[in-house]
């Protein structure tokens, strides 16, 4: 439905800068002591308020339309842009902006300067901000995602395991604030409850200690764990969100504990100057071998690595020098290792496909996706785990999968049988500096804790060992 309404805000601002300046004003004899003229001020500023209503009347317009059954287009059309000027809309919140899938109840307003169209907004009912585009001579000159404002905290949690690691965060790890109201009165909050959790422990279990503990034979009753997390709030709606795992200790009844500590850092061979975060153990040692052992969450092999394969498509042998994972339509890809993107959209046969430059001499490539990660191009330095695209079957393909290949200085290899390495150490400097930040960590964290946090055991064998070689060297001196 098409709303038009005029800007008051700017009209209002121009009045109090007004009346502020009548207000203020003395007369231009100081010496006469002459009464000042209240009411014919009065009228001046009623006068001076109708003018810029006329102006603002005459210069600005705002319409807002809805999505509805005809998506983005129709939506779009409703502000009254048509032509190359649609056309140029639709492309940049689409492929540029990367907003693909719009909600029913989603918003867009448009702003017109003088009949001008001069700036564009959408409003997407699952996200904490907007889109915007700047119009400049009728087509699109500056675009960009301006999220909600929010304020990161870090909080501590601390969890006993009685069943199982998502029951425990489901009992304790749940923010007080999470909603406006505190509590859990409808299902929206509930369902916002459950993404919080599963989220945290996605990030727990899937990717902080994925290499460090079977979470399916590992855990046990009796197991605690400790996570220092960052959140944020969003003050608008008073609500809470879960960002990012900071550091974590799970201790095993049994004896024994695995940690994850912070650092930021810039990459070695990243072309981006952006810090970024990466987890170690105590020591320096990296958390996290050099590559994912599969680019989806979940799937089969429907075509392993082969020398000699029979195209499902082109009906003859030819080598096969990848894998094929057969997951659902849609499904998300993920980048196996730290890289840069060196190629991203059509390859022949491969459909659309990204490849990643990595270090060693490592290259991956993913083939027939259905489309692309957002706010990426080729260039862009992406993370391990991190959204790449998604499970397509475009190309020459027979159904949704990804094809994932591997080279090592430039020759195939088979990614199943391929022995990955260790992501590199902290040494030189970068170690120093990790240890030394640890301390304050710890430090922080216990006292956000409210305890004094587990820390292993020191061995002491080895010391032991050296003085009784030194004792018993002493009576053949």
């Amino acid at each position: 439905m098409l709303r038009h309404r005029r800007n008051w805000a700017a009209a209002a601002l121009i009045m109090a800068a007004a009346a502020i300046t009548l207000v203020f004003t003395r007369s231009n004899d100081e010496n006469s002591g002459s009464p000042w003229g209240f009411h014919r001020n009065i009228e001046a500023l009623e006068v001076c308020r109708i003018e810029m209503l006329t102006i603002v009347a005459d210069t600005v317009d705002i319409c807002t339309s809805t999505i509805g059954e005809e998506f983005l287009g129709g939506a779009v059309r409703e502000l009254g842009i048509s032509g190359g000027q649609y056309l140029a809309t639709c492309e940049v919140l689409m492929d540029s902006l990367g907003w693909t899938v719009q909600k029913t109840g989603d918003t867009l307003t448009a702003m017109y300067c003088r009949g001008e169209l001069s700036e564009l907004r959408a409003y997407p009912g699952n996200r904490r901000g907007f889109y915007r585009v700047l119009f400049s001579a009728g087509s699109p000159s500056v675009w960009e995602y301006v999220p909600q404002e929010r304020w990161i905290r870090q909080r501590a949690i601390s969890c006993d395991v009685s069943t199982t690691v998502w029951a425990a965060l489901w009992d304790t790890a749940l923010p007080s604030d999470l909603t406006e109201s505190g509590i859990l009165i409808n299902s929206r909050d509930s369902s916002r409850a459950v993404g919080y959790i599963s989220e945290l422990q996605r990030a727990l279990t899937d990717r902080l200690f994925v290499y460090d503990i079977d979470f399916y034979y590992d855990v046990k009753v009796g197991d605690k764990f400790w996570i220092l997390i960052e959140e944020n709030h969003y003050p608008m709606d008073g609500e809470t969100g879960f960002r990012r795992i900071l550091a974590a200790k799970y201790l095993f009844a049994h004896g024994g504990i695995a940690e994850a500590f912070p650092f930021f850092h810039r990459p070695d061979g990243a072309e981006s100057a952006e810090i970024i975060l990466d987890h170690y153990h105590r020591d320096g040692a990296s958390l996290r071998t050099m590559f994912l052992k599969m680019p989806v969450p979940f799937g089969r092999i429907s075509s392993g690595y082969s020398s000699a394969r029979l195209h499902p498509v082109l009906g003859y042998t030819r080598a096969h020098r990848g894998i094929d994972y057969a997951s659902p339509m849609g499904t998300e890809i993920y980048a196996v290792g730290d890289g840069t993107i060196t190629v991203r959209g059509w390859l022949g046969g491969y459909g659309n496909m990204v490849r990643i430059r990595h270090a060693n001499g490592y290259e991956t490539g993913y083939g027939h996706m259905n489309g692309y990660a957002a706010s990426q191009s080729v260039g862009s330095y992406v993370r391990q785990g991190e959204i790449i695209g998604y499970v397509g079957s475009t190309g020459l393909s027979t159904g949704p999968h990804v094809h994932f290949e591997m080279k090592k200085n430039g020759s195939y290899v088979n990614p199943a049988t391929e022995i990955m390495p260790p992501a590199d150490p902290l040494d030189g400097d970068e170690l120093e500096r990790f240890l030394s930040e640890m301390v304050v960590i710890e430090a922080q964290w216990s006292m956000l804790a409210g305890i004094d946090l587990p820390t292993p055991e020191v061995e002491i064998e080895t010391e032991t060992e050296t003085e009784s070689e030194v004792v018993a060297e002493e009576p053949g001196q």
